[in-house]
């Protein structure tokens, strides 16, 4: 059985506050959807007060462990299936809701790993979480995007990175329909251009532990979420993000 994971990123407040605009965090509610064990608030620093920060994150393990580094945080065991991190999950689980409202909700590569039915059905229900005037924020990856541009050490688009590791036959042609398509999702070694809810995590029983990876260009997304702002990767990632205000 595969480990839970426990992530060691700390750029997502860095990411976010630029693609934001550097607004005031201080004294805001905020929502880390799928922030693992809340390393945001590591690269926040002073900005973020530690109780106005919640988490939600599918791993009871990695709950614990974000409420014992930042006691004074909110943690949320959000227990959805998923076959890639989640496999004994529940499906259809909604999302938890204590009467909190937020002033940002935040979602790094999280969207990225689930089919397209899914993100909308959570993005409305997380978009029913923020207070007035509150920002909803999201990445994506955008299978026409070269990595180089966003680090020297990197090349090519994340498809053929995640086909390549699962040994995809073909390679090549497979990556080149992901790039004339604007949405597709990677399984293993299998690529879906634009597909129904046939391969949903709420229709499809996955092989547990599996690379599921979702790609939208941003054209799509914009089609996808009317009147929401689309900004280019802050290297050095290479997801894109989209922005929805309310």
């Amino acid at each position: 059985m595969q480990s839970v994971h426990f992530s060691t990123r700390t750029n997502q407040f860095e990411y976010f506050d630029e693609v934001l605009g550097h607004p005031r965090w201080r004294g805001k509610k905020i929502l880390d959807f799928g922030g693992n064990v809340g390393n945001f608030l590591i690269g926040a620093s002073d900005e973020v007060r530690e109780r106005d920060y919640w988490c939600m994150e599918v791993h009871a393990d990695v709950v614990r462990e974000g409420q014992t580094n930042f006691p004074r945080a909110h943690f949320v065991h959000f227990d959805r299936y998923s076959s890639e991190f989640n496999p004994a999950g529940v499906r259809h689980q909604p999302v938890p809701d204590d009467g909190t409202r937020f002033d940002f909700i935040l979602a790094f590569s999280v969207f990225t790993h689930i089919d397209r039915s899914e993100m909308l059905e959570l993005a409305t229900s997380l978009r029913a979480l923020l207070a007035p005037r509150g920002v909803f924020a999201f990445t994506f990856t955008d299978p026409t995007y070269d990595k180089a541009r966003s680090h020297p050490d990197l090349a090519g688009s994340d498809v053929r990175k995640s086909l390549g590791w699962a040994n995809a036959k073909d390679l090549d042609a497979l990556v080149e329909r992901a790039m004339a398509s604007p949405y597709c999702v990677a399984i293993g070694d299998q690529l879906f251009c634009e597909p129904g809810e046939e391969i949903s995590h709420q229709k499809r029983v996955g092989a547990p532990w599996e690379s599921y990876c979702a790609y939208y260009t941003a054209d799509c997304m914009r089609s996808l979420f009317p009147g929401c702002e689309i900004h280019d990767p802050v290297k050095p990632a290479w997801q894109h993000c989209c922005v929805v205000r309310r």
